[in-house]
């Protein structure tokens, strides 16, 4: 409601001030807020950072029992009429504040990026340089908006309107012919933790994958292009899931690099064609329900190529992150992603005890840590400007899974009081077998 300069003289400005110096001690609003970027979560803590709020005045006209919001912009009325006013001080985000912060946490840069430059070496891509994986182009307006809406209704958790910016990308003429002339994804896991011999596998895997094109319309399979895990390509013995136990094999930990390929693709909008997640919540991927298992001659993870130009892919590690970077062409696709969304929570099993000889008797060595079963569900919308959003459920299962213990025995030495032979009848066993091949993940 706007007031005229005749109405603005009739009012008694009466001023209710109901903030003090102390945000804290007037008012009831969370201490901190969590904000949802897509690949990651950034606390807001106001206790450590109070510049981020601000007091702002709200205006409010009483006529008998009525009280309407007013504005009078940076003027206020006199102190003369028969109406009253009322004012209110509120907590609120300060956006130019806001815009301040987000550069000290390097979520956004002034310096620009140096191009990733693109060329055509036989029939792989060669790169130079890396894209920049964690820049956002953020709408702090909007943003402060949807945080003083949290700090009204004491909400914890806001999604931030943003989007990811990335290097410009200096491809050949070559490969601009074949639509590859922009970052349209990328990929990330954390593989903190793996041991020497699965990094060295990831890397190796990893020389396979970077540099290959998908063709227009073409179909992408994981298992045919890493076609096998040899010792002369530099795969060593790691630990896979073989069935219902763990046990070292050539290539354990391939499946971070399926997995990460995977994301890529699935925050690329493409269509997925065959993908399964793991038996269980193997700790590499989380978050849960975006990893994608698979094993030569079985299970093999695809996806089809729907954008108007060919794909190429990069692959590189960073500490301890394991990146995929899709280049192609953006026909300006829409992906939303939200979960997980976690269900039917099942308690991990008693420990499986093996009894071995190659430990001191009574020694007791956990091989392999127990996981808990649940259901993870993960929504993918898929749109463009103007037309409705194709939805997609992403549905994982991972059964809760048993620690593995190896206990320490004595050796039994052979003699003419302990039989060789068992006189026992021999005895049928039910053996079940899940997976008749190799699993390579760890």
């Amino acid at each position: 409601m706007k007031l005229n300069k005749y109405l603005s003289l009739c009012f008694t400005l009466t001023v209710a001030l109901t903030a003090t110096t102390s945000v804290w001690a007037s008012e009831d609003i969370p201490t901190r807020i969590t904000l949802i970027f897509e690949d990651r979560l950034l606390t807001l803590d106001f206790r450590t950072h109070p510049e981020l709020l601000q007091q702002t005045p709200q205006h409010f006209l009483k006529m008998g029992g009525t009280r309407l919001p007013v504005s009078f912009g940076d003027n206020l009325p006199s102190n003369q009429g028969l109406a009253e006013i009322e004012t209110k001080f509120t907590t609120t985000v300060n956006p130019e504040s806001l815009a301040t912060y987000f550069q000290a946490t390097s979520l956004v840069s002034d310096a620009e990026a140096k191009p990733v430059k693109l060329s055509l070496n036989g029939d792989k891509v060669q790169f130079s340089g890396r894209p920049t994986t964690g820049h956002y182009d953020i709408d702090e307006i909007k943003l402060a908006r949807l945080l003083n809406t949290a700090l009204v209704q004491g909400d914890s958790f806001v999604r931030v309107p943003a989007e990811r910016t990335f290097a410009p990308v200096e491809a050949s003429d070559e490969l601009k012919a074949r639509g590859i002339e922009s970052v349209i994804a990328i990929g990330r896991s954390d593989f903190t933790g793996s041991s020497n011999a699965r990094v060295q596998n990831i890397l190796a895997a990893n020389r396979k994958f970077s540099g290959m094109i998908v063709p227009k319309g073409g179909m992408f399979s994981f298992n045919s292009t890493l076609e096998n895990v040899l010792e002369s390509d530099g795969f060593v013995p790691e630990l896979v899931i073989k069935g219902n136990e763990t046990a070292k094999e050539l290539g354990g930990g391939v499946c971070q690099v399926s997995t990460t390929v995977f994301r890529a693709a699935f925050t690329a909008g493409l269509p997925m064609v065959d993908r399964r997640n793991h038996s269980y919540a193997v700790p590499y991927y989380k978050p849960h329900g975006l990893d994608a298992t698979i094993y030569l001659g079985g299970q093999d993870f695809r996806f089809s190529n729907d954008t108007p130009g060919d794909i190429t892919m990069q692959a590189f590690t960073s500490g301890s992150n394991l990146y995929f970077v899709f280049y192609g062409k953006n026909d300006g696709r829409k992906v939303a992603v939200e979960g997980p969304f976690i269900s039917n929570y099942q308690k991990a099993p008693e420990p499986r005890i093996v009894e071995t000889e190659e430990l001191p008797p009574g020694e007791m060595v956990e091989m392999s840590p127990a996981h808990s079963g649940f259901a993870s569900q993960w929504v993918r919308r898929v749109w463009k400007e103007g037309e409705k959003p194709e939805e997609e459920v992403l549905k994982s299962y991972y059964r809760p899974w048993a620690a593995t213990i190896w206990k320490g025995v004595e050796t039994v030495k052979a003699s003419e009081d302990v039989p060789l032979v068992s006189s026992e009848a021999p005895r049928e066993v039910e053996v079940e077998i899940e997976e008749a091949v190799i699993v390579l993940e760890s």
